[in-house]
């Protein structure tokens, strides 16, 4: 059998390892002569991954039984479109163009009643627009069009801190949506559709950084019990009519939700593939007993002979954090054998060095190259005391 990845990114490796111990050939296709999944495939491809004639022709000659399920951004439509000229498992192009474009998700979702919030769309090379025509209530996030992920956005408080930070910086080269910004903690979902039905495999807390950016700095995972049972039926509820709306049949998914002020959950964004930053390929195994990207292949390839299992089996307190540290020279980094003997730590993969200078933490690409830590506890409260221990065993410095 053969499977193929549309963009090779490093974030592709684990599902390329895993496809590969099950027997399965790897093509892997990307625009990038140096991306690191190009070299763990079996072959590899140097293409325009945007430019879909351009892939199926590689494909035509190298025909896949499967498109991998990777971390991908816009062009996810890519892989629908490649999925449907083969007829293979896995999401449509109408579908991943959905939930790429934030306008016409939140277009969709609005019509059947499934997103409550005001939106409007600032198109690329649109001059200054006037305030008093956009948003009523405040604060709105502004983000880009088309992607997935934290890239670019950022939130205002105020109609005047809209015009100072963006407005008066317009025109912009790409699309943007401004939106009401509503409040509450989010959360992070991991789940399946399969003929159509969703399957939550994991509900992730999320820990955030102070607006205006809200950069995720670490997640949770959240145990379903008597107190939030009602709390995990609604994110079902909305996960499986989101689906509905978008076209989801057999594919992973991960989504960003916010818990509102009445305890229901608003959908904030959902993608038809799994989750980056180590969650699909380390988190969430740990935290729910599923890897997700083996299931997926087992379910999606069915001649493997191989029963998968998407419900989780697995109930534990535990936490993925990021290095947060903002605006500090390190002095001193902390040996990951002393810290194994002190605390539960269940992971550690720390990319910084002394001397290093780390700065303003505002999206992802300015804290994930540093590393992350996993930790296993009791409750929440003793996760983020031991998550607090474990920084003030680095020895940093403020700078200006």
């Amino acid at each position: 059998m053969r499977a193929a990845v549309i963009g090779a990114s490093s974030e592709s490796i684990y599902t390329i390892g895993k496809a590969k111990e099950m027997g399965i050939e790897v093509v892997a296709l990307d625009g990038d002569p140096s991306a690191p999944g190009l070299k763990a495939a079996d072959k590899s491809f140097v293409v325009d991954i945007r430019d879909v004639e351009k892939v199926l022709e590689v494909l035509d000659e190298n025909r896949p039984d499967v498109i991998l399920p990777v971390p991908i951004g816009r062009y996810l439509t890519t892989t629908g479109a490649v999925n449907d000229h083969y007829g293979l498992c896995g999401v449509s192009e109408h579908a991943a163009k959905l939930c790429t474009d934030k306008y016409e998700f939140h277009r969709i979702l609005s019509e059947r009643g499934l997103r409550n919030a005001e939106l409007y769309l600032i198109p690329a090379g649109c001059e200054y627009s006037d305030p008093d025509e956009l948003n009523e209530q405040y604060p709105v996030v502004v983000k880009p069009r088309f992607g997935s992920g934290s890239r670019g956005v950022q939130i205002y408080n105020t109609k005047e801190d809209l015009v100072k930070g963006f407005l008066l910086e317009m025109p912009y080269d790409e699309d943007y949506c401004i939106e009401s910004c509503i409040e509450g903690p989010e959360y992070g979902v991991d789940g399946v559709f399969t003929d159509g039905i969703f399957h939550l495999i994991l509900l992730r807390g999320k820990r955030n950084t102070l607006p205006p950016y809200r950069e995720c700095v670490g997640y949770y995972s959240v145990i379903e019990d008597e107190d939030n049972k009602a709390f995990f039926e609604k994110v079902k509820d909305l996960m499986q009519k989101t689906g509905e709306a978008l076209g989801f049949k057999n594919n992973l998914i991960h989504a960003d939700i916010i818990k509102d002020e009445n305890g229901k959950p608003f959908i904030i964004e959902t993608s038809a593939r799994p989750s980056g930053h180590n969650l699909h390929n380390l988190f969430t195994p740990m935290a729910s007993g599923v890897d997700e990207v083996v299931e997926f292949i087992k379910y999606a390839l069915p001649d493997l002979g191989r029963r998968y299992v998407f419900e989780p089996n697995v109930k534990k307190h535990m936490i993925i954090r990021y290095f947060d540290f903002e605006n500090v020279r390190v002095n001193k980094v902390p040996e990951e054998r002393l810290l194994k003997e002190k605390y539960p730590l269940k992971a550690w993969n720390c990319n910084i060095e002394k001397g290093m200078t780390l700065g303003k933490v505002t999206n992802g690409a300015s804290i994930m190259g540093r590393g992350f830590f996993v930790l296993e506890g009791s409750s929440k409260e003793e996760l983020d005391r031991l998550c607090d221990e474990i920084k003030s065993e680095f020895e940093v410095e403020e700078i200006g």
